[in-house]
């Protein structure tokens, strides 16, 4: 659930989309029915130990508003936005939790404008200023579709999390090279850029690119004199393209490491890449990070008509 968790912002469709869908729980993603919020004591405990749990592993987002049956999203279950307030929810969550979580945003949506049909998501990065300490003065971590207590030695190694290095994907770079006139192919020039948001440098990593779906008119081609790159034909035709990194990464700094080109034929590109999908991956000591792109809306954004 992690291309829900980097979109920059959310609508009613998008909830109606988990809904349709019956999206699963994950330790990435909480659903919280409208009773879940409370101005009770316990309730505001519940409140802090999830939130809290999430930046406490590896970030996530909690949705207010969405009932949830065997653990998929079901139905709505609207908030009251005049009762149980955006500020009133920052409060409890800034109130009830040490220290502050950096960061963490709170997404009010609002079906057709009326407050009183509210749906909250609040997105919670994987803090670096973990272990962060709930209302009942213990530290939660998530574990499936729940907030658990984290054990003595997950607490201790937490205390470290600063003082690491913690990979991401910064963003894709791609550009199209003109139609190729004695063959009449198109090719779209790829990068893979990470950034390190730790405090420490990083010298042990990798990034791949799986190509998904791939269509058997595909070429794949890269700059053979990079010794650290190499592809690979997976199970299912599945292509993966690698780079080792060859250079520390310090703290703060950002990275191109992945460079390949795809090319492919320009008169049926839009039949041909319609259900193909790239997954960028960057791995190193401290964990991993991954995004997506489907390349049928490079070709849309590319080519004609």
């Amino acid at each position: 659930m992690k291309s829900f968790y980097e979109k920059e912002d959310y609508s009613i469709e998008d909830i109606q989309s988990l809904i349709t869908n019956e999206v699963e729980e994950s330790i990435y993603l909480d659903f919280k029915e409208a009773g879940a919020l409370d101005k009770s004591d316990g309730k505001r405990k519940d409140i802090s130990k999830d939130v809290a749990s999430f930046a406490n592993s590896d970030g996530g987002i909690i949705i207010y508003g969405i009932k949830e049956l065997d653990h998929k999203a079901h139905s709505l279950s609207y908030v009251n936005g005049n009762i149980f307030t955006k500020e009133w929810l920052e409060q409890v969550i800034n109130s009830s939790i040490q220290r502050n979580i950096p960061s963490l945003l709170i997404f009010p949506l609002r079906e057709n404008g009326d407050i009183e049909k509210t749906i909250y998501i609040i997105k919670i990065p994987r803090s670096i200023d973990a272990p962060h300490i709930s209302k009942d003065n213990r530290f939660y971590k998530r574990f499936n579709f729940l907030s658990v207590p984290m054990e003595e030695y997950e607490i201790r190694q937490s205390y470290g999390r600063k003082s690491t290095s913690f990979l991401q994907i910064f963003g894709w770079g791609f550009s199209k090279n003109e139609a190729r006139s004695n063959n009449e192919r198109i090719q779209f020039e790829f990068s893979g850029t990470i950034i390190n948001s730790g405090d420490v440098v990083e010298s042990t990593y990798k990034v791949n690119a799986y190509i998904n779906n791939p269509p058997k008119s595909i070429d794949i081609s890269y700059d053979t004199t990079n010794t650290n790159h190499s592809h690979t034909i997976m199970e299912n035709k599945r292509i993966k393209i690698s780079a080792t990194g060859t250079s520390p990464i310090f703290p703060n700094e950002t990275l191109t490491v992945l460079r390949f080109n795809i090319s492919l034929p320009l008169n049926i590109i839009r039949e041909v890449v319609k259900d193909v999908e790239i997954e960028l991956r960057v791995m190193y000591s401290g964990g991993e990070d991954q995004s997506f792109i489907k390349l049928n809306d490079l070709a849309l954004k590319y080519t004609d008509g």
